[in-house]
């Protein structure tokens, strides 16, 4: 999946996919934690896609890319076809990337639990359970910072 996509560093625009494996290599061998996260938005006929892989060190900071798509909106006609969409755009990235990553992969998920507060509840189990069938750990809002915060904030640019 990745490999047939525009990557895109956070401070330095398009990255070729030969340069952003080695620096996951670089960041991985220095123990970054690697989380990956989908978001979507609708605009009119079409739908941005984002997914963002992020590498995270407390106390020394953070490194993210991201691809970003727009696609036909008929392609996901409803929340949950979007809903998982996005979690299979997450596991697509995490199944490339594991043969590269020594640590575990956290799949961020953009969805909730309570179900009074957030109509994607209702697929919380079963795509936690699509994630962790992978092999990859899980994480939900208000956890899943990877999808709910950063690939949030580049579906609307």
């Amino acid at each position: 999946m990745l490999k047939d996509k525009t990557i895109r560093g956070f401070y330095n625009g398009e990255v070729e996919y030969d340069s952003f494996i080695e620096e996951v290599k670089r960041l991985d061998g220095e123990g970054y934690g690697t989380y990956i996260g989908t978001d979507s938005q609708q605009f009119k006929n079409k739908v941005a896609i984002v997914t963002c892989v992020c590498f995270y060190k407390n106390s020394c900071g953070s490194q993210i890319f991201y691809i970003k798509e727009r696609v036909d909106k008929k392609l996901m006609p409803t929340l949950r076809s979007r809903i998982l969409h996005e979690a299979y755009r997450s596991i697509e990235a995490a199944i490339d990337l594991d043969p590269i990553i020594s640590g575990k992969l956290t799949v961020h998920l953009d969805i909730g639990s309570n179900a009074q507060k957030c109509k994607t509840a209702k697929f919380s189990k079963e795509l936690q359970i699509l994630v962790k069938s992978q092999g990859f750990g899980c994480e939900i809002k208000p956890n899943s910072w990877a999808a709910c915060s950063i690939a949030d904030r580049f579906t609307k640019s």
